[in-house]
């Protein structure tokens, strides 16, 4: 799958990463349709907000639950 990552201050890419997996019992896998950033993301993009190179950014989505762990009631 394709995901935006941050590798350092103004480095933004969008690169292959691994397809997400259910791994605890409280987690939901999501098929995104459209996404976006919001002003959050935009402190790690000038780097006022630490984060690791290659780490995942953006948390503004809509999508459709494909998977949930055996503890997600809702």
């Amino acid at each position: 799958m394709r995901a935006t990552t941050i590798h350092a201050p103004y480095d933004m890419r969008v690169e292959d990463v691994p397809e997400p997996i259910v791994q605890l019992p409280t987690d939901a896998v999501v098929r995104v349709l459209r996404a976006c950033i919001c002003g959050s993301d935009l402190w790690a993009y000038r780097g006022e907000a630490a984060r690791q190179p290659g780490q995942r950014i953006g948390h503004e989505f809509l999508g459709v639950v494909e998977e949930t762990g055996s503890e997600v009631t809702g």
